[in-house]
């Protein structure tokens, strides 16, 4: 009788619990932070890393602030990391490639090497700031004109070249 009655509480505890837990950072940054949405993303069928969006009250705006999720399923070093993300901001018209060189310093503090498991969490503060963590420890502030667009538009942009994985993280598919 003992084991039945562990056996249910033990059910009703994980049926309880909500599907989709928030890191620490969503949290903190977002306290009533709900998840809008998740995907994957792979290159040739090779997962590279899952995606989360997180907002406070379930549903994606570019006006209000939210916290995107990446974690990542390989190792990518971070030179290569800032270098695709200036490159993704240049063609989202963040600035020519000349002016973007600025953003690569603030950049290289905000990611480091990642390995399977490890987290960025990047919070979109205002419409020109954005705040990053990894695995939960606070990383670096960013300013940049526009940054909310041209840098979350990278996962987030329904005309982008992941337009499937933007639907899904917008909670649209």
């Amino acid at each position: 009788m003992h084991t039945l009655r562990s056996l249910i509480v033990a059910t009703a505890f994980l049926f309880a619990t909500p599907a989709f837990a928030r890191h620490p950072e969503v949290a903190q940054a977002i306290p009533s932070a709900q998840q809008v949405g998740a995907g994957r993303y792979s290159v040739l069928s090779i997962p590279v890393f899952q995606a989360e969006l997180w907002t406070s009250n379930g549903a994606f705006s570019w006006e209000r602030p939210f916290a995107l999720s990446l974690i990542y399923e390989r190792s990518i070093r971070a030179n290569s990391l800032v270098s695709r993300t200036i490159s993704e901001m240049r063609q989202r018209g963040a600035g020519s490639a000349q002016s973007l060189q600025r953003l690569r310093a603030p950049l290289t503090a905000c990611f480091a090497d990642v390995q399977n498991g490890d987290r960025i969490t990047g919070v979109s503060t205002g419409p020109n700031t954005a705040r990053f963590y990894l695995n939960g420890a606070q990383r670096c502030d960013i300013e940049w004109p526009g940054f909310r667009r041209h840098f979350f538009g990278i996962w987030l942009d329904a005309s982008g070249g992941q337009a499937a994985l933007s639907a899904q993280l917008r909670g649209e598919s």
